[in-house]
């Protein structure tokens, strides 16, 4: 198979098989949530007890943040516990399962290519991505040390404003372990469940994303092409790069760029051409969400060279106002901006508007802005 019926074949295979994986990303954010929610309950039970365990006086010691009694150093050594479970237990079931991620991706690429898959260690390639930061320099094995960090000063906060607030140890818990009533959707816990979510599909991203490179490279291909989801939940820095064609090598900006980004990248030859048809979904809703008797003229297919610049082009106001903020969409439509220049060039962040104003003044007078 030559390098272009290559890339025509990822192209029609992508929106099945990033459907499949967003699958088995859930599988394992279910799992790892599962490991969490087991260690913070049996946390918050003995938490609870050793809180009902102490004097006025050592409640008042715990909201300085001093341990000095047996009783208070237990407390501590609680919290301590439940940190060292979540920064330990966690990452195994992450790691087993991105070792059976990586290969398979890998294995994956040489399938469409119709050539035979060399002997692929899941294990290398996963080391391989552990060195590599991603998402504005994270990396796979500071993820669940950062998540027990975070968790242990809120929830420690958490206790200390109850005390001094004169809240019973049961109404401290339930801060952080959440309501029956709103299916524990206001706790403290459950904003933590929702990092975790985030940072595992985000990782698993970055071990599929850095098998396919090493793929890639393996196939003969020197550069790639980003492409980003035509659809309205895109972020604008994916957006802005949709269609960039990268030589491997030094200086090479991988992805995932952001928590949960969706755009991949595609080997390619120099001009980055590519056969076939890209999806788009012209809503800024989930294609489930979608009722189908709205969807005609919403869900359909463009060239593959299309980028995502040229298509938001042909969107409707709606849709482009909806997605750029109405500010922004003057200064798109009648203020000649560019995609591209919403988004700061050295850190891949969106300006704010008052950045904005500051760096085309003369602009933004011109609409009243």
């Amino acid at each position: 198979m030559n390098n272009q019926a290559l890339l025509q074949s990822i192209l029609d295979a992508m929106t099945q098989h990033n459907s499949y994986l967003q699958r088995l990303s859930t599988q394992s954010v279910n799992e790892i949530l599962r490991k969490f929610d087991k260690l913070s309950i049996t946390a918050l039970n003995s938490l609870r007890d050793a809180l009902d365990e102490l004097s006025e006086a050592e409640l008042r010691a715990l909201a300085a943040a001093t341990y000095t009694t047996p009783q208070l150093v237990e407390v501590r050594e609680i919290i301590r516990s439940w940190g060292q479970g979540i920064a330990t237990e966690l990452p195994a079931i992450l790691l087993d399962s991105s070792v059976a991620l990586a290969a398979y991706e890998s294995s994956y690429i040489y399938k469409l290519a119709n050539k035979k898959a060399p002997a692929v260690s899941g294990t290398t390639l996963l080391n391989k991505a552990k060195k590599k930061p991603y998402a504005g320099g994270q990396l796979l094995n500071h993820i669940f040390p950062s998540v027990a960090e975070n968790l242990r000063q809120k929830a420690e906060r958490v206790i200390r404003s109850g005390i001094d607030e004169g809240q019973t140890n049961q109404e401290i818990i339930r801060r952080i372990k959440g309501t029956k009533k709103l299916n524990y959707k206001d706790g403290l816990l459950d904003q933590t469940r929702n990092a975790i979510d985030a940072e595992v599909r985000t990782a698993r991203a970055h071990v599929s994303s850095d098998a396919y490179l090493e793929t890639w490279k393996a196939l003969g291909f020197e550069h790639t092409r980003d492409v980003a989801t035509l659809d309205g939940r895109v972020t604008m820095l994916c957006a802005s790069r949709d269609g960039r064609v990268q030589k491997l090598g030094e200086g090479y900006q991988r992805v995932p760029y952001h928590y949960r980004c969706r755009t991949v990248q595609v080997g390619c030859d120099a001009d980055g051409e590519m056969l076939g048809l890209r999806p788009y979904v012209a809503d800024h809703r989930a294609v489930k969400n979608i009722p189908n008797d709205e969807r005609e003229g919403k869900i359909g297919q463009v060239n593959a060279n299309e980028t995502y610049a040229q298509w938001f082009s042909r969107q409707n106001e709606s849709f482009q106002r909806e997605w750029l903020g109405n500010k922004r969409y003057e200064l798109y439509k009648s203020g000649g901006y560019s995609m591209d220049k919403f988004i700061d060039p050295l850190s891949g962040e969106k300006f704010t508007l008052k950045e904005l104003r500051v760096l085309d003044e003369d602009t933004f007078k011109e609409l009243g802005l």
